[in-house]
C-alpha cells in the first residue's frame, strides 16, 4: 500500500520506518511540522494537497490527531489515520472529528469511552508501541555500560513550565485556594484511577475574565471552560509536583539518576543529565539501568504511556505509578512493578535493589511481552484491519 505520512510537532518517525518495514511504499511530508491545535497553519497545507492530486495514495497517516490535515484528506476523499498518544489531546474537541474519512485510534480508553460518547465516526481503541526492530538493532559497548549504568533513573521533563505557575504570584488567595486544596489531595496519591478536573466555577469565571489563560483553545474547540481549565492549570502542576517529590523522596536514600532539559532549584540532590537523544542514546539509559521510573502526567486517566513500551523494549526493568490498563495489558509484578503512593515506591525500590534475579527476571518478561504483543509492527497490522474493513462496508 501506498502511505502518506504528514510529520507532527515533537514526534517522533517510528511509524514510517515500520510501515516501509513492513513493505508500504511511503512519502514523507516534514517540510512542516503541524501543531494539532494551530488551525491557522494554512499556507502548508498546499504542499500536502499538491502531493494527494499527484499521487495515488491509499491512506494519510499522522501521530495525533491534525484538524486541518483531516479536512483537507476529506475534501479529497482520502483516508486519514490518526494515531493519538496524548490525553486529552484538545484537538479531538474540534467538528472534524465527524469527518467520515478519518479513522482516530486512541491509546487511552476511558479517552475512548468519552469520544464514543459523543457519537464520533471512526474512532477505536488502540494501545501504543514500541519499535522494537530498532531497539533490537541496538548496539551496546562496554563505555556505554561506565557511561549509563545507574541505579534508578528517570527520563523526562519536571513540567516545572506550567500554566499553574504562570499566575499563582497574582491571583487571590480565594481562586488559588480550590486549586491548592485538588493539589494536595491528589499528590502522589496513585490508588485511583483519576478523572480530569473541574476548575470550580468562581475560578472559571475569573481566570476567563482577568486573561491569564489562553481562552484561543476554548473559542477554536468544544470543550467546556471548566474542563478546559481545570486541565490546563492542575494537571501539569500536579505532574511537577510529583516528580519533584517522588524523585527528592528516594534521593534521599539512593543515587537517583534524572535525564533532562527541566531546570528547578528543588532537584539539588539528583544527579542531573542533559536529555539523551531519543534514537540513539535512551534506549542505553534503559537497558543498563536497575530501575528505570515511570510517572504518568496526571491528564492520562487509565491509558499506559509511550515510556512503559521503550523501557521494556530495550530491556529494562519498569517501577511505575498505578494505571488501570496496566491490569489488562500487562500481569503487574510479572511484566512491570507498579506503586500506588510514596510509602510503597521507596518500598519497592528497596526490595528489587536488593533481589536482583527477580528484578531481572521482570525485566525479561515485560521484553518478551512487548516484543510480542506490542511493537508496532503488530499494531499497525490491526489499524490496518480496522481501515480496511472500514472500506469493504463503505
Amino acid at each position: 500500500m501506498n502511505f502518506l505520512f504528514v510529520m507532527i510537532k515533537d514526534s517522533v518517525v517510528d511509524l514510517p520506518l515500520v510501515l516501509q518495514e513492513m513493505g508500504h511504499s511511503v512519502t514523507v511530508m516534514d517540510q512542516y511540522a503541524f501543531d494539532p491545535i494551530d488551525l491557522s497553519a494554512t499556507e502548508p497545507l498546499s504542499l500536502i494537497e499538491q502531493a494527494v492530486l499527484t499521487q495515488n495514495f491509499d491512506y494519510a497517516i499522522t501521530y495525533q490527531y491534525v484538524p486541518l490535515l483531516s479536512d483537507l484528506f476529506l475534501k479529497h476523499h482520502l483516508t486519514y489515520i490518526a494515531w493519538v498518544y496524548d490525553s486529552p489531546l484538545i484537538s479531538l474537541f474540534h467538528r472534524s472529528v465527524f469527518n467520515d474519512t478519518n479513522r482516530i485510534f486512541i491509546f487511552d480508553h476511558t479517552l475512548y469511552e468519552r469520544m464514543k460518547k459523543l457519537e464520533i465516526p471512526h474512532i477505536y481503541y488502540m494501545p501504543l508501541a514500541a519499535n522494537t526492530s530498532r531497539a533490537n538493532r541496538l548496539a551496546l559497548s562496554i563505555e556505554d555500560e561506565k557511561k549509563y549504568s545507574c541505579d534508578i533513573s528517570f527520563v523526562g521533563g519536571l513540567y516545572e513550565k506550567n500554566a499553574y505557575n504562570d499566575i499563582m504570584h497574582k491571583v487571590p488567595p480565594e481562586i488559588t485556594l480550590p486549586m491548592n486544596q485538588y493539589l494536595m489531595h491528589q499528590l502522589c496519591n496513585w490508588h485511583e484511577v483519576r478523572t480530569w478536573p473541574l476548575m470550580p466555577p468562581e475560578c472559571t469565571a475569573y481566570l476567563t475574565n482577568e486573561d491569564y489563560s489562553d481562552t484561543t483553545a476554548i473559542h477554536n474547540f468544544e470543550m467546556p471552560d471548566t474542563l478546559y481549565l481545570g486541565i490546563l492549570f492542575l494537571c501539569r502542576k500536579l505532574g511537577e509536583m510529583e516528580r519533584i517529590t517522588a524523585l527528592d523522596t528516594l534521593a534521599e536514600t539512593h543515587k537517583v539518576d534524572l535525564y533532562t532539559s527541566s531546570k528547578s532549584d528543588q532537584i539539588g540532590i539528583l544527579n542531573v543529565h542533559p536529555p539523551v537523544n531519543y534514537y540513539t542514546e535512551l534506549g542505553k539509559v534503559y537497558h543498563f539501568s536497575k530501575i528505570n521510573l515511570n510517572f504518568t502526567l496526571p491528564s492520562i486517566e487509565t491509558g499506559v504511556p509511550l515510556r512503559i513500551f521503550d523501557i521494556m523494549a530495550f530491556g529494562g526493568f519498569v517501577m511505575s505509578n498505578y494505571q488501570a490498563e496496566y491490569d489488562t495489558l500487562f500481569t503487574p509484578g510479572r511484566d512491570l512493578v507498579v506503586f500506588h503512593d510514596l510509602g510503597e515506591l521507596k518500598e519497592l525500590t528497596d526490595y528489587y535493589l536488593n533481589h536482583e534475579k527477580e528484578r531481572l527476571t521482570i525485566a525479561a518478561n515485560g521484553y518478551k511481552t512487548v516484543n510480542k504483543y506490542y511493537s508496532y509492527k503488530h499494531q499497525l497490522e490491526q489499524i490496518l484491519a480496522v481501515c480496511a474493513s472500514g472500506k469493504e462496508e463503505a
